[in-house]
């Protein structure tokens, strides 16, 4: 400080609170005396100083930046996209969630670009509809008819052959995604034939990178147990618990304007037998990515269902007569396995 006062003729007046830091600056030893402080000037501005003349007197303060205070307000459930974009910018925030509005702390000649950013960002997000069609065949009818129905019957478009094919002989498939023309085509055949049955039609509205779930299931009850030990006495504590069998479709859905890419993952669980009343289940997990065009219908076939129908009925208080009472009581216990399939359709 004072090699550039004395060799520039200049006063530089320090401001009090700067008179604590140390700051060193390296100057080359043939510096001309002219540039001595234009180094010096220089510098300190980009250590956040500032250096200003004020009646031949030059000061050396801190370069405070003065923040303000805004309230911008969001159209639309922006807050993750709009926080990450203020984080990184480095900038103080806080978020007001009754009215969603968010308060910036900022300079004044920062505040409309960071505005004309969040309008950009907080935009009404895409959604598109999903139509679900599960379709249920009889493993017996599969069986019996499937493989020679699928070789025989007569198609005026092959395409419409590789649907049923795709139902019926899922793993000699070599793409599930068909036009939607030819998947309901080949749909209105099936039901000629009285091959199949629509289980589910379900439509499901999705938003852009947002999960999404369908199910269709069950719930079931089941006995649970546990000791309890107190000082010297054991006691068993047992207890209903709820469980959901069935189907499950949980997924992702990112939109763009020609496709969605669909992240899918499908559950199915069924009741294999029930001992004690704890049933055993099992469970099949599929996980599926594809992208899907408007227009196309994304078919996920060769998933295999079991279901046990109990029926357990009797005749109050005459059913309960030892030995008489038997004759007024019914029970029965059928399995039904079935061949599920389930179509997709993006509707814009």
């Amino acid at each position: 400080m004072q090699l550039v006062s004395t060799n520039n003729n200049i006063n530089i007046f320090v401001d009090e609170d700067l008179k604590k830091e140390n700051i060193s600056l390296f100057v080359p030893q043939n510096l001309p005396t002219h540039n001595l402080f234009f180094m010096f000037k220089n510098s300190m501005q980009k250590l956040g100083y500032t250096v200003s003349l004020y009646d031949d007197i030059y000061y050396l303060t801190k370069d405070e930046k003065q923040l303000f205070t805004y309230f911008i307000k969001l159209k639309y459930n922006s807050f993750d996209n709009v926080s990450k974009y203020l984080t990184f910018k480095k900038l103080t925030f806080q978020f007001i969630d009754t009215i969603n509005t968010f308060v910036i702390f900022s300079e004044s000649s920062d505040i409309n670009v960071i505005q004309n950013d969040i309008n950009r960002i907080d935009t009404q997000k895409k959604q598109v509809t999903l139509k679900f069609t599960i379709i249920e065949i009889n493993a017996d009818d599969l069986k019996k008819q499937g493989f020679e129905f699928s070789s025989s019957v007569e198609t005026s478009s092959g395409d419409i052959q590789n649907v049923l094919n795709t139902f019926i002989l899922p793993f000699q498939s070599t793409s599930p995604v068909f036009m939607r023309s030819t998947f309901y085509s080949a749909l209105k055949l099936f039901n000629e034939f009285k091959f199949f049955k629509i289980t589910q039609n379900p439509y499901v509205l999705v938003q852009d990178s947002k999960n999404f779930i369908f199910q269709a299931v069950n719930t079931i009850p089941y006995q649970t147990s546990r000791t309890l030990t107190e000082a010297t006495n054991t006691s068993e504590q047992t207890s209903i618990e709820y469980k959901d069998v069935g189907l499950k479709i949980i997924g992702t859905s990112l939109i763009y304007d020609d496709y969605v890419n669909l992240d899918l993952d499908l559950i199915i669980e069924d009741i294999l037998s029930t001992t004690n009343n704890i049933p055993t289940t099992y469970k099949r997990q599929l996980k599926s990515n594809s992208n899907l065009k408007y227009g196309e219908v994304l078919i996920l076939s060769g998933i295999n269902q079991t279901k046990i129908n109990k029926t357990d009925f009797s005749i109050p208080f005459i059913s309960n007569i030892p030995y008489l009472g038997e004759l007024f009581k019914y029970k029965s216990e059928s399995e039904v396995k079935s061949n599920i399939s389930i179509a997709i359709e993006v509707i814009k």
